[in-house]
């Protein structure tokens, strides 16, 4: 994975054996992203899931030592290349969470060749300074452990 900062912005990007499809469906069905979409170690619980312009999610991702909540909200999903969403921590009961900053962001994906797909995520930050704090919390090495999570679910 490679990881790049740009002022209030944190690029992700890294490449995967699968088709655009593939990889493109384990963002957006329920039943393979609640496989993949956290940390080793961790699960995620789903409790919304609606990918579509419009549509949120709502999940937990359960770790030893502790759960986290996210909300997103859909703004734009492009099957198969481009999925934009508001994403949010949250409390317990799936509202946003104002203590910490929400972030905009932005997921292209590109397949290189056959069954050979590039995932560039882009996050924006309402600031560099929360950009920053995300970086502090350990945002990179939790992507990187994710991300390992999906390579493994598409090599299955």
């Amino acid at each position: 994975m490679t990881i790049n900062i740009d002022k209030n912005k944190i690029i992700f990007s890294r490449t995967f054996k699968g088709t655009i499809h593939e990889v493109f469906n384990a963002y957006t069905q329920e039943d393979l992203f609640k496989q993949w979409f956290h940390p080793a170690g961790a699960s995620t619980e789903v409790f919304e899931f609606n990918v579509e312009e419009g549509g949120h999610a709502f999940f937990a991702i359960h770790t030893p030592s502790m759960t986290s909540y996210t909300l997103s909200e859909y703004k734009k999903v492009e099957k198969p290349n481009y999925i934009e969403y508001l994403d949010f921590f949250a409390t317990p009961d799936g509202e946003k969470d104002t203590s910490m900053p929400g972030m905009h962001i932005v997921i292209e994906f590109n397949e290189e060749k056959p069954n050979q797909t590039t995932v560039t995520s882009t996050s924006v930050f309402p600031t560099e300074d929360a950009a920053q704090q995300a970086l502090d919390m350990g945002v990179e090495q939790g992507m990187n452990s994710t991300l390992d999570q999906l390579e493994k679910l598409l090599e299955s």
